[in-house]
């Protein structure tokens, strides 16, 4: 057997394992997913300020889903907010056809896809110089107030110039008229309400905690110790809301500073009869079989302590079925999500029939998967035990890290980074062929394992 197929069925596994113990039974409409990099549960409590919590909701909440895709990256700019507002430019207003607009409104969307990704370089550079400022003590405003002082001139410029193509799309929409085109300008202005960052909008943006804002870690000791942390710096974000995260997180939180002591557990050894075709997370494509290229390794290695660079996957080969995987926890369950009143209903609109596939293949996140307390124990074979003691040691000498089903765990550098940042810790024990990884300290009480999602009504 192909060592991607060996891969595959080791994430098949443990998703199967995640969705069972979730209870994720997501119907005809819904599809569950999983992480190319897990994310940490957000802090919540009495003692912590909303902003946290609601930056944390928003990474979560704002995930973009395919529905032909078993996978999701945390990390990419475009989430699904992004993604309403391209489904919005590609919406068919029935009106009547005109070469010359069409024309012009595909060089509008082409226009503005270069823009947008200036405008998120010059937003992050802007962003880099006012924390500098800020740690320096030569501002005490906040991001967009010093922004607007004359801070960021070429973010300012970004920020026109992709507003004036926003203006030009819905010019030209208009332009086109049609019966849909007064539905589509109520649903824009509600839209844009969500990115606004000059004004409140109750139940449509929030505040999320932005710039030099506290640890996970340093939230959590402060919050057990009863301490009351004051309100960070913020920026207005478009609104997720999740009233039952902070009851599913605050046992989690308490405990988290004591000996690891999981409640439950799951095991799992892999079939290699199986096929991929045999997993049924909810994907368009009928099953879990997707490209090879899609998975990344389950077990990886990475000379590089931030595991940004290509990693070196663990093969296992034909020990492949004595790997014994236990996930530890103490709890699995799911937590509602739903988007602000910014987010529109897809199912009162067509496409253009011209519109990008991606476009009509969009999910919104409708669940977490929420792991609390959440590691795990892989016992492997001789020949796996090995490459992992080796690979082990050269990766620790390099300061590097490890992922383990997308929890990239430094191991061997510098000890403060990986006490305040990274959520799980790494220990290998050769005698007993076993490598197991516990929560860290404060910072892994709760780890998002995977999302269910809703299929939107596309047309």
């Amino acid at each position: 057997m192909s060592s991607d197929k060996i891969n595959q069925l080791f994430w098949l596994y443990y998703g199967q394992a995640i969705k069972d113990k979730a209870g994720a039974n997501f119907g005809k409409t819904g599809a569950f997913f999983l992480a190319t990099e897990a994310q940490k549960g957000p802090v919540a409590g009495d003692y912590i300020p909303d902003e946290y919590t609601y930056q944390g909701l928003y990474d979560i909440g704002n995930n973009l889903l395919a529905t032909d895709n078993l996978f999701y990256n945390p990390s990419a700019l475009h989430g699904y907010y992004e993604a309403i507002g391209t489904y919005l430019n590609w919406v068919d207003l029935q009106g009547k056809p005109d070469a010359k607009l069409d024309a012009a409104l595909l060089s509008a969307l082409q226009d503005q896809a270069a823009m947008q990704k200036k405008y998120a370089t010059e937003r992050a550079n802007a962003a880099s110089q006012w924390k500098d400022d800020k740690d320096l003590g030569l501002t005490t405003l906040g991001f967009y107030d010093w922004v607007y002082s004359g801070n960021a001139p070429a973010f300012i410029a970004a920020q026109k110039q992709l507003a004036q193509i926003g203006s030009t799309i819905q010019n030209i929409q208009n332009q086109i008229a049609g019966p849909m085109a007064a539905t589509i300008n109520k649903d824009r202005s509600k839209y844009d309400q969500g990115s606004d960052q000059q004004k409140d909008w109750p139940g449509v943006n929030m505040h999320g905690a932005f710039g030099n804002i506290l640890s996970p870690a340093e939230l959590v000791r402060k919050a057990n110790a009863g301490e009351k942390v004051p309100p960070p710096d913020f920026q207005r974000i478009p609104a997720f809301n999740a009233p039952k995260y902070k009851a599913a997180v605050q046992a989690a939180m308490r405990k988290a500073t004591g000996d690891y002591t999981p409640e439950n557990s799951v095991s799992f050894t892999i079939d290699t009869g199986k096929n991929t075709s045999d997993f049924d997370f909810g994907q368009t494509s009928g099953s879990a079989s997707v490209s090879a290229s899609t998975f990344c390794g389950w077990f990886s290695f990475n000379a590089s302590a931030s595991h940004s660079e290509e990693s070196t996957r663990l093969e296992t080969g034909s020990d492949s079925t004595n790997v014994s995987v236990k996930i530890t926890y103490d709890t699995i369950e799911l937590v509602d999500i739903v988007p602000g009143s910014w987010n529109i209903d897809t199912s009162k609109y067509k496409l253009r029939s011209d519109a990008p596939k991606d476009v009509k293949a969009l999910a919104r996140v409708s669940q977490l998967v929420i792991a609390t307390g959440l590691g795990y124990e892989i016992t492997v074979g001789a020949s796996t035990a090995s490459t992992i003691d080796t690979k082990y040691k050269e990766t620790s000498s390099a300061g590097g890290s490890i992922s383990i089903f997308g929890i990239p765990i430094g191991i061997g550098g510098g000890g403060s980074h990986s006490e305040e940042h990274d959520s799980h810790k790494a220990t290998w024990d050769s005698a007993s062929k076993t490598f197991k990884v516990t929560p860290a300290a404060d910072v892994g009480f709760a780890t998002v394992v995977g999302l269910v999602g809703e299929k939107l009504n596309i047309l």
